[in-house]
């Protein structure tokens, strides 16, 4: 037991004891306020206590002097991209000959739902190609007839050992709800959404339980938009930068998010309060840089702030911005972040609500308890 830690609780209980006697009432103390029950709704007294106070704690803030300063390199970049051959700008689809607009629209639409904690292109895979080859993978139709269609298609991406259950329940009520509501093709939704974007968003993350969060949805609409699949500006604005581990890291290292402390792990935050904040202001930073980049005069700035999202998730974030290996002198931002912010981590989830084991993890004065390997 350190002497500070002695010193402390020392001095807050009153006690005089040893180091390990003090370890003991210490540890069991801690054990009762982070770990252990008086209710069926909260892990714990503290997780009751972070869900009420976890805004005013953070306290993280936008920087829109930092948010400029991205803006004015953004123009940089945009204005004279031959100058920036390291640097991809937007998602590029490849090898398309033999596909229609609406075979196009159909695989993103089932790849965005998949598009999580797995790269559905390494490996030099190519689903649009696929369909010349498999069709039934991405015909709605066939899958419901077929549901073992969905498990050919999750191997073919190296998906079914990651939450393979929701993995193939969306897939499944993805193609009901595309022959519901669109002929079976989502290449239909946004004529059915009046040519309104955000009204796309609202049906396919708001509305049904199919796969799509806003942030698979504003990816899959982006992808639609940039790869001329669709054509219209109406609600374009709204579509935001997808919140995720890159974007999160290179908002907290160039300061565009300003915080009092390092996030804490995410064993203190089973419910997410801190990753859901951190997600809603990281998109709210990167909306930032888009409003200030619009006030530069005879801007390049993109309609969208989901059309900078490429530049910054994998040009940046994974090419440069790494979270333990970064090459700060090989990257654009280097001028803007500051010295003290470039070792900043981005938060994890592991949500009670998901498959990690932390709601039949809970315990009482009883002690013991926990989650299993």
């Amino acid at each position: 037991m350190h002497l500070c830690i002695h010193y402390a609780f020392c001095n807050t209980f009153s006690i005089d004891k040893n180091d390990i006697d003090v370890a003991k009432i210490f540890l069991n103390r801690i054990n009762q306020y982070l770990y252990q029950s008086n209710n069926n709704e909260y892990i714990s007294p503290f997780h009751e206590y972070w869900k009420e106070k976890h805004q005013e704690i953070l306290n993280i803030s936008i920087n829109r002097n930092q948010a400029r300063k991205i803006a004015e390199i953004f123009e940089q970049i945009f204005s004279s991209p031959s100058t920036f051959p390291q640097l991809e700008l937007n998602t590029k689809i490849t090898n398309t000959k033999g596909l229609s607009k609406e075979n196009i629209a159909n695989v993103r639409f089932y790849t965005a739902i998949q598009d999580f904690k797995i790269n559905i292109y390494k490996d030099g895979r190519n689903p649009f190609q696929k369909y010349l080859e498999k069709p039934e993978w991405f015909e709605p139709e066939k899958i419901v007839e077929s549901p073992n269609i969905i498990l050919e298609f999750l191997e073919y991406l190296g998906a079914t050992g990651s939450q393979g259950d929701k993995r193939i329940k969306w897939m499944l009520e993805a193609s009901k709800f595309l022959l519901e509501t669109c002929n079976g093709q989502a290449y239909n939704l946004l004529e059915i959404c009046n040519n309104d974007l955000e009204l796309v968003r609202k049906l396919i993350s708001d509305e049904r339980d199919i796969g799509f969060s806003r942030k698979k949805a504003d990816m899959f609409i982006r992808d639609m938009l940039d790869w001329n699949i669709w054509d219209t500006d109406i609600g374009i604005e709204k579509l935001n930068v997808a919140s995720d581990t890159n974007t999160i890291r290179v908002a907290l290292r160039t300061g565009l998010l300003e915080l009092d402390f390092p996030l804490l792990a995410s064993y203190l935050d089973v419910y997410c309060y801190q990753y859901g904040l951190v997600d809603y202001k990281t998109q709210e930073g990167w909306r930032t840089v888009w409003e200030e980049w619009k006030k530069i005069p005879n801007n390049h700035c993109p309609k969208t702030p989901a059309s900078m999202d490429y530049l910054i998730y994998k040009s940046i974030g994974k090419k440069y911005c790494k979270l333990n290996k970064r090459k700060c002198e090989e990257c654009v931002l280097n001028q803007v972040c500051p010295p003290d912010k470039r070792n900043l981590k981005p938060p994890r989830s592991i949500s009670i609500y998901g498959q990690t084991g932390w709601e039949s993890g809970k315990t009482d004065a009883g002690g013991g308890g926990g989650i299993m390997s």
